[in-house]
């Protein structure tokens, strides 16, 4: 009884305002500490998640290439104005990708990715609608103004997904990066598939529905399943132009992009090229298509896991020689002796689809890498600005690759026209070469514990790579470099 009087006592005396501020600020605090150090289950979780979104949106990209140049044939719309409805989720992809990386710098990374995944939704569904349009002009104007919204959209969770996927599992970065990639690639082998089952059971409305559906199924998921990671901006600072200004930093991103500019190259030209040359039907085309993709799906984890373990600069280098020596055999070339067949096109497509990750897939750690090695930190906005940078690399090369595919095969057949881009990609091995020996040169000076770029790097406070253990780079909490 004296026990409950003396709390009694007490609680006359304790302002509740103020007690219902210490409450709020204590779960702040917890909430922080959950989002700052994520368990094991909710790290996984939120990786299946951002992967399954990443797939949603990227089939949204490819899903209307099986059916709409059908559809507007249909309508009467020219097949140049079906090639730009195509094109505009790329092209916004590669315009939003950094805006995003600035976002993500102010913004929570769960709150903008709902909201890119909701937006997706209502723009997927508003599409179903617009069979309704009777006039060909405002069709072509509004699925236009549609595609470059989910550009937008899918362009925002892109970047999300792989500055979530690198803050949570730095020391894995290029495995993560390799199953994001498979995913990606398996979305958008799988879904022109789908889209030409949907359109033909239920037409246009029928194939975006389902989509909406499918999008809105993840969203709601990601409410509840993904755990809010801090990628905001920290003290450190950074900003992009410093970043765009260091060519070493940022030109495996573009090694990435070159790599995609030979593997969209074909994709346009192989149905006519087995149907004039084999006597085969399109479906042909589809299955070495569907061979080339599942290469990337097969190899990709296993590969990733390879470069976590190795040196990941070893498979930039080899990419350069061996991709182009791989496209002259697609042809094959003028000068190499072999006929072709349809054995000899799935074999060599089968091989360009393991040589690809190759050249891509190290890209992300090696950014992270050279610029930890240059500058001697990483602060969570350059993070962002990489991440947004690398992103962009791979629809930018899926731009030049299809429009350059357009251009080239007008003049030229299949087997010259694969020939004379291999041969153009070696420009890109010499360029390879001389960035591998800045690279080893400036990581040869901070061995030594030289100056680079007014910061001093001692022996035992070298990054991973450098002192030739894990080819991660090395997380905040554990950064030992001094500046």
């Amino acid at each position: 009884q004296k026990q409950c009087q003396t709390f009694q006592h007490y609680f006359k005396q304790i302002n509740l305002s103020k007690l219902f501020v210490l409450l709020k600020i204590s779960l702040d605090m917890v909430w922080l500490e959950v989002n700052r150090n994520p368990t094991g289950t909710q790290k996984k979780v939120t990786f299946v998640l951002i992967n399954l979104s990443l797939f949603v949106s990227y089939a949204l990209y490819s899903l209307p290439g099986a059916f709409l140049p059908v559809y507007d044939l249909d309508r009467g719309i020219s097949p140049a104005f079906t090639g730009l409805i195509l094109a505009a989720v790329p092209l916004c992809y590669i315009i939003i990708c950094p805006i995003a990386g600035k976002l993500l710098d102010r913004f929570s990374s769960k709150g903008m990715l709902l909201l890119s995944t909701g937006l997706l939704v209502i723009v997927t569904f508003l599409c179903s609608f617009l069979e309704l349009v009777q006039s060909n002009t405002l069709f072509v104007t509004l699925i236009i103004i549609l595609r470059l919204c989910q550009g937008a959209n899918g362009g925002i969770i892109d970047v999300i997904a792989f500055a979530i996927t690198a803050k949570m599992y730095p020391e894995n970065l290029a495995l993560t990066t390799a199953i994001i990639e498979t995913s990606l690639n398996l979305a958008v082998a799988v879904s022109p598939f789908l889209g030409s089952v949907f359109y033909v059971e239920g037409g246009f409305y029928l194939s975006f529905v389902v989509t909406a559906a499918a999008v809105l199924v993840v969203f709601i998921a990601t409410i509840f399943g993904v755990t809010n990671v801090d990628t905001k901006k920290d003290e450190e600072g950074g900003n992009l132009s410093q970043v765009l200004k260091d060519v070493m930093v940022w030109f495996p991103a573009w090694h990435s992009a070159a790599c995609m500019i030979l593997f969209n190259f074909y994709i346009p030209i192989l149905a006519p090229y087995v149907v004039a040359e084999f006597g085969a039907t399109a479906e042909f085309a589809g299955i070495a298509l569907l061979v080339n993709t599942a290469g990337i799906c097969i190899s990709a984890p296993f590969l990733g896991h390879a470069m976590d373990r190795f040196n990941p600069y070893f498979f930039i280098v080899i990419s350069a020689f061996l991709l182009p020596a791989c496209y002259l055999f697609l042809g094959p070339a003028p000068f190499i002796q072999i006929v072709p067949s349809k054995v000899q096109l799935l074999i060599v497509l089968a091989l360009i689809g393991v040589l690809v990750p190759l050249g891509c897939y190290p890209g992300l750690l090696i950014m992270f890498d050279i610029y930890q090695v240059k500058y001697g930190g990483m602060p969570q906005a350059i993070k962002n600005y990489i991440t947004s940078i690398y992103c962009a690399s791979f629809p930018l090369g899926g731009c030049i690759g299809s429009a350059m595919s357009g251009v080239v095969a007008e003049k030229l057949n299949f087997s010259f026209s694969t020939t004379y881009i291999a041969l153009g990609f070696l420009l890109q091995t010499v360029l390879t070469v001389l960035w591998a020996g800045f690279v080893w040169r400036a990581k040869k000076q901070a061995k030594l514990g030289s100056y680079t770029l007014g910061v001093k790097i001692e022996d035992d406070e070298r990054t991973p790579i450098l002192s030739g253990g894990s080819t991660s780079y090395v997380p905040d909490h554990e950064m030992a470099v001094t500046a």
